[in-house]
């Protein structure tokens, strides 16, 4: 027997035929692999992407409600620096009453520092107006005297100034 005649060509011989065809599968199948994996991570990317997207949407709702709140909260804290303003004055006219000139002084100040917290445009006030309305409370003084008329008035039109300011921030609407 020679090799010749006993040796088959190699491409009928069982065991390459079974090599080729096992790496054929494999390669069929790492194929098939590649794309159900391909698959999986579009269909990953589409979901995490619409989830993104609602996450920015609740994020700009947070954000826009967080501003409103903010905008709330600057409005209360104006209205409450008002009406500490106003109960000052109130206090300054007890004082008065009570010839507690210091004293009285010394709350007509406290009143005008008050009106240092009042954001005019979260009460859709007049900031002039309330400028020149904590001006005039900080240029009164009050003096010892024997008639201290005068005076009351004065500081009950303030008071009274006050309470219009009051109820224009009130009557605005401002939350």
């Amino acid at each position: 027997m020679t090799e010749s005649t006993s040796a088959a060509p190699l491409s009928r011989h069982p065991v390459v035929t079974g090599i080729v065809g096992f790496c054929a599968g494999l390669v069929i199948a790492y194929g098939i692999g590649l794309w159900q994996r391909s698959s999986a991570l579009s269909a990953q990317a589409e979901a995490n992407a619409a989830v993104i997207v609602a996450k920015d949407t609740e994020i700009a709702a947070s954000a826009e409600r967080l501003v409103e709140a903010q905008r709330a909260a600057t409005a209360a804290e104006s209205r409450n620096a008002l009406s500490k303003a106003r109960l000052a004055i109130f206090q300054a006219l007890n004082d008065l009453d009570q010839r507690n000139f210091g004293v009285a002084g010394d709350r007509l100040r406290d009143a005008a520092t008050q009106l240092d917290a009042v954001d005019a445009a979260s009460l859709g006030l007049d900031p002039a107006l309330l400028s020149t309305l904590k001006a005039e409370i900080a240029g009164t003084q009050v003096l010892v005297a024997t008639d201290f008329e005068q005076q009351r008035l004065q500081l009950l039109e303030l008071a009274a100034r006050i309470d219009a300011q009051t109820a224009a921030a009130a009557g605005s609407g401002a939350p």
